[in-house]
């Protein structure tokens, strides 16, 4: 009964498919995959190298009595935004740095510890950042160049001593701090916090910490995103990561004395960075690698901060043993 039962089914066949059809579909979703991949590397290193800007005009310090705004040229002709922070009976000047996608306002906290301490302050934007000129962000190449017009800057202001001026930056603005210093003379002391090393490096190793698409609430992997976002970051910026490297510069900062702070906590650049800046600059030099302190973190340990930080500035620009002289 089986068999006259099966007899009474229709055959069922299924169409086949031409090998040439088979290759087509896969070829077809590798393109799309590529170029799912392109494109949103593509948007990954634009967001890095064009960062979103501040929409306001103004900020705090505009109307703080205590700071005057300048607004100043780079040497190839952009304007940056700056605000310079005076003391009476100065002991030094210290210009402060921020990092990438950030501004002077990540700052304001340390500019107020540095005047306090006794110091003139100074902070600003680099371009392509809070209220400065846009442009494209290098991460740390052309930055150097923003950094030096600051310098070119504060030398010149009334009450500043160009002997006695110190650069203070973090992350990226540490890392510009380091290769400025090394290339000019008249930064007599610097403040590295959670500076890399080198950069490809810091990129391949925190990828996922640099790359990010807060909109998607991604954060990209470094396989299979790494290579183009490196890629397009170079086409749009001009600059070749594997070249940006403050640990080959730092060097040539001695005799003039640095100071290396890097929270062992930091998920964004390697302590072994901090390390590896130590280990490659001259004397005089200084590490602090706080545990449990994270990127550009030490600053709200509060009292180990003021204390370590004021006797660097005091011993670099000449006043040995100061801590605070009191009020702005």
């Amino acid at each position: 009964m089986s068999g006259s039962f099966s007899k009474r089914l229709p055959s069922l066949r299924f169409p086949r498919l031409r090998p040439s059809l088979i290759i087509g579909f896969v070829l077809g979703g590798l393109g799309v995959g590529i170029a799912a991949i392109l494109l949103i590397s593509a948007g990954a290193a634009w967001k890095i190298t064009h960062p979103p800007q501040e929409s306001q005009i103004q900020t705090q310090l505009d109307n703080d009595v205590g700071w005057v705004r300048f607004d100043f040229p780079t040497r190839d002709g952009a304007t940056l935004a700056g605000w310079f922070g005076p003391v009476i009976d100065p002991i030094g000047t210290v210009i402060l740095a921020h990092g990438a996608e950030g501004s002077h306002q990540d700052l304001l906290g340390k500019a107020l510890f540095v005047r306090r301490a006794g110091y003139h302050a100074f902070v600003f934007d680099f371009l392509g950042h809070g209220l400065s000129d846009s442009g494209v962000v290098s991460l740390g190449a052309h930055e150097v160049q923003d950094l030096l017009a600051a310098v070119d800057l504060v030398v010149r202001l009334p009450g500043v001593d160009p002997s006695r001026v110190a650069v203070l930056g973090d992350s990226m603005g540490g890392a510009v701090a380091i290769m400025a210093a090394a290339r000019d003379p008249r930064i007599a002391a610097v403040i590295a916090e959670s500076s890399y090393a080198r950069l490809d490096r810091t990129t391949s190793e925190s990828f996922g910490e640099f790359v990010q698409l807060p909109r998607l609430g991604w954060r990209l992997p470094a396989f299979p995103f790494a290579g183009p976002v490196k890629f397009f970051g170079r086409l749009f910026s001009g600059i070749d990561v594997s070249e940006v490297n403050p640990v080959n510069e730092i060097g040539r900062i001695s005799p003039r004395p640095v100071f290396i702070i890097h929270g062992r906590a930091d998920r964004q650049v390697s302590t072994q960075a901090g390390r590896e800046l130590h280990d490659a600059a001259q004397e005089p030099r200084v590490i602090w690698q706080p545990a449990r302190i994270g990127h550009v973190a030490s600053f709200y340990s509060r009292f180990d901060y003021y204390v370590r930080v004021s006797a660097f500035l005091g011993q670099a620009l000449g006043r040995p043993n100061v801590l605070f002289k009191g009020d702005v």
